[in-house]
């Protein structure tokens, strides 16, 4: 199975690693504008071809996977050429900035005879397989509450590019808090309405978001976002999770999870050894070899997690709660 990748930034080596460590999968070729981020790519993977142009690369038949790792505004038009060749995608999340990219992403994926899936990659994240086994296994019975965060640091090393630009990466909340909004809407369902209220910087770049999202069977989340950890910190997110039999508690920086069951009788939940990004990219990897529609992230899912991020950002805009 030959693989080429769209873009030589930080999820497209991260992505390289992972098809590097799968038999019967080639790194094939890379497609990069930028000249010196290409080179680098090269010496550290050897792709045995390099484009400048992703269409060029999409265009050649030896390639069996396209992997889509470029910014979000260059997803659509990359992804259904890609699709029209019938190649298999595999597309960095979000699946676009908007619904009518993300629905014409959507029908290509349908008529295509290639695989398709989003990278959302907490779905595959060991203290997040962790949480959906939770939930499968019915160990915290009716969800009355969840709280998740996600901070990182300010993006400092994408001053002045499209992460910083909320017209080009969706903001704080399509490109940071779609995380933990997929992975809560893959457990409770469908969402009623929503509201958000954030911190902007002096450019009105939000650097801090609290949402509230209402679900149809009456469960409520808390979903926080930003950029204030301080430089050097890196990355902390939390999960908490209210029941009716049972608290869930994780916190990225601990090895385990904790789980109090009613009584006060608290166990921990032992977190799998697994690389997130690997289980992801090997599991599309086997959906392709077995013929089967990837079904842990389905296009409808990913689709309605930009529906409900775009809802996120209008409430804040509006200060006010939309019906989603």
């Amino acid at each position: 199975m030959k693989v080429g990748i769209a873009g030589c930034g930080f999820m497209g080596e991260v992505h390289a690693e992972s098809y590097q460590k799968l038999a019967d999968v080639q790194l094939y070729a890379v497609a990069e504008k930028n000249q010196e981020k290409l080179e680098q790519f090269n010496q550290k993977f050897g792709p045995l071809k390099k484009y400048h142009d992703v269409i060029e690369m999409i265009m050649d038949e030896e390639i069996d996977v396209i992997d889509i790792c470029l910014p979000t505004p260059f997803h659509r038009e990359p992804t259904i050429q890609a699709l029209q060749q019938n190649k298999h995608v595999l597309l960095e999340k979000p699946i676009a900035l908007t619904l009518e990219d993300a629905q014409a992403i959507k029908l290509a994926a349908e008529s295509s005879k290639g695989q398709f899936m989003v990278a959302h990659v907490l779905r595959f994240w060991a203290q997040y397989s962790v949480i959906r086994n939770a939930f499968k296994q019915k160990q915290l019975g009716a969800v009355k509450e969840i709280y998740a965060s996600r901070f990182n640091e300010l993006p400092l090393w994408s001053e002045g590019t499209w992460i910083m630009e909320e017209s080009q990466s969706g903001g704080l909340v399509i490109d940071l808090m779609i995380h933990d909004v997929d992975f809560v809407l893959w457990n409770l369902g469908k969402v009623k309405r929503v509201w958000s209220k954030g911190i902007p910087d002096e450019k009105n770049f939000h650097i801090q978001v609290m949402s509230v999202l209402e679900f149809e069977n009456g469960a409520t989340a808390y979903i926080e976002g930003g950029y204030l950890n301080p430089q050097g910190a890196g990355l902390s997110s939390q999960m908490r999770i209210y029941g009716e039999k049972a608290l869930l508690e994780m916190y990225s920086h601990e090895d385990h999870i904790w789980l109090t069951e009613s009584g006060g009788i608290k166990k921990q939940l032992e977190i799998p050894s697994i690389d997130g990004y690997f289980e992801e990219i090997a599991y599309f990897v086997d959906c392709i070899k077995q013929n089967k529609e990837p079904s842990v992230i389905t296009v409808d899912e990913a689709v309605e997690s930009l529906n409900v991020c775009l809802a996120l950002k209008k409430a804040l805009k509006d200060n006010r709660w939309i019906e989603v």
